[in-house]
């Protein structure tokens, strides 16, 4: 993928004139680089060429806002759901055919972790990395197609569940019906982790470290888990009955395949319908295993970078800023750190098919950043989708960076534009999760889940209409979110 300087300005008016859905994580360009290749490329050249043709995020001091296109979104969900019709299968058959690039990605990881760096000329180094590179780039070629569909079938599926209740005299059952229709039958990699935690003895948590140390990892920190940390967890459960813990996390999975088959025969619930919810389940666990990979590549690509950093003059910090087609420009120091130090300040990335562009220029990005938001007066409630049942009260605090998870205290109502992986600790402690975006196969929807906590997902404002402070009642029976007075 080369650099188009003039490609911001080619496109700013198609950007201008397109509605967009806003993602924010904590995230760094160079860990993210690879993302907007898969979503905009490398996609076009497998055998499900249904990726987004455009894409941006602005960046500041490891904070990240993603852009996708809704009419780009809507183009790959219309293609999968075209071939869907006369393929049951499509979303099984596409994990199987992108299951080989996965396997490599991990083999190439676990041989990296082998490897002496420092012993590496810097062409063996470069080339190191560059491998790597383009193999992760081809395990994310699944990014596209899930984010396609998964952010932008929600209302479809939700109407045509609803039209079809209404039909048949049980619209008053939307809510109960739709959580049940949409709920995982798979356990996540977390869940993964906790039982195998469960299962060792002390002996063993050595190795359970070496196997799960990443789990803290996110978009720009390589967080390694030390022994003390899980030995502490272990201890925990100390006066937990270990066994009926793991029968527990094991049985939620089961029960919800199992109340998923009654309920679709008990209504009769059609095939279009059934074709639509299993390729959202399908998703469902494939983004889990996104996001696994997504921890790992940030373990090995900081080992190279910072490998890279005690060759040059650059740090660790600034190489996050660099994109991975200018590493060979870092090996020979041809770029100038202050405009890497510029780009932690704020910048923005563009992707097209095979070129991006990049700018630091803050009155161009001030017109940029967060189109299609848009400003919202204060409300009584607010309005999204249950992905999780069950109503509490609580003091709203507002998550913009993994860096807040402190914020929250046992019983507070956790409010983020979405969540990740690495809020788990403040979600333990919330008392029920609410969000700006994410589709029935995001993160906090399968947190919830798990957690049996009300949950209430896509309401696009709920970030800028909540405070911290605020008390709010959240009714995931209804899926509104409401200020009350305590």
């Amino acid at each position: 993928m080369k650099r188009n300087s003039q490609l911001f300005q080619s496109e700013l008016d198609r950007i201008y004139k397109a509605q967009w859905y806003r993602q924010r994580f904590d995230a760094c360009p160079h860990f993210m680089f690879f993302l907007g290749d898969a979503h905009v490329s490398n996609i076009q050249q497998t055998k499900y060429p249904f990726g987004q043709r455009i894409a941006y995020a602005g960046f500041s001091h490891n904070r990240a806002d993603w852009y996708h296109g809704l009419a780009e979104l809507e183009y790959t969900a219309s293609h999968i759901i075209e071939v869907s019709k006369h393929d049951a299968q499509i979303s099984q058959r596409m994990i199987q055919d992108f299951l080989p690039w996965q396997e490599e990605f991990y083999a190439t990881c676990l041989t990296l972790a082998q490897t002496d760096l420092t012993k590496l000329t810097d062409t063996e180094l470069l080339e190191t990395y560059n491998t790597l590179a383009a193999i992760y780039t081809n395990k994310l070629n699944s990014s596209p197609l899930i984010d396609g569909f998964a952010l932008s079938t929600d209302t479809l599926i939700a109407s045509k569940i609803k039209s079809f209740l209404e039909s048949n005299g049980l619209e008053d059952r939307f809510v109960e019906f739709f959580a049940i229709l949409t709920a995982p039958t798979f356990l996540s990699f977390l869940q993964e982790e906790e039982i195998a935690l469960l299962r060792i003895t002390d002996d063993d948590v050595v190795a359970h470290q070496a196997q799960w140390f990443w789990l803290r990892n996110n978009y720009t920190k390589d967080h390694v888990e030390s022994i003390e940390a899980f030995e502490q967890r272990l201890r925990g459960y100390t006066s937990v009955d270990k066994q009926k813990r793991i029968e527990e996390i094991q049985s939620l999975a089961t029960q919800h395949k199992l109340d998923k088959k009654r309920l679709i025969q008990e209504i009769d619930l059609p095939e279009e319908i059934q074709s639509l919810l299993q390729i959202t389940d399908d998703f469902n666990a494939w983004q889990d295993e996104r996001k696994k990979g997504t921890f790992w590549a940030t373990h090995y690509f900081s080992l190279l970078l910072e490998e890279f950093s005690k060759r040059t003059k650059y740090t660790l910090d600034q190489l996050k800023y660099a994109f991975p087609p200018e590493m060979g420009e870092i090996l020979s120091g041809t770029i100038d750190p202050k405009e890497l130090d510029q780009r932690i300040e704020y910048c923005m990335v563009l992707w097209t098919p095979g070129q991006y562009d990049l700018i630091t220029d803050i009155s161009l990005i001030d017109r940029l950043d967060r189109i299609g938001t848009g400003e919202v007066q204060a409300v009584s409630e607010l309005k999204g989708f249950t992905a999780s049942r069950g109503v509490v009260s609580g003091t709203v605090k507002v998550l913009e960076s993994v860096e807040e998870v402190y914020k929250i205290e046992e019983g507070d109502i956790l409010v983020a534009v979405m969540t990740r992986p690495d809020y788990i600790p403040a979600m333990k402690r919330a008392a029920a999760f609410v969000t700006d975006e994410g589709g029935i196969t995001c993160h906090a929807a399968i947190v919830a889940r798990e957690m049996k906590k009300p949950c209430i997902i896509g309401t696009k404002v709920a970030t800028k209409t909540l405070k911290d402070g605020d008390w709010v009642e959240v009714d995931g029976n209804t899926g509104i979110v409401r200020h009350v007075l305590k």
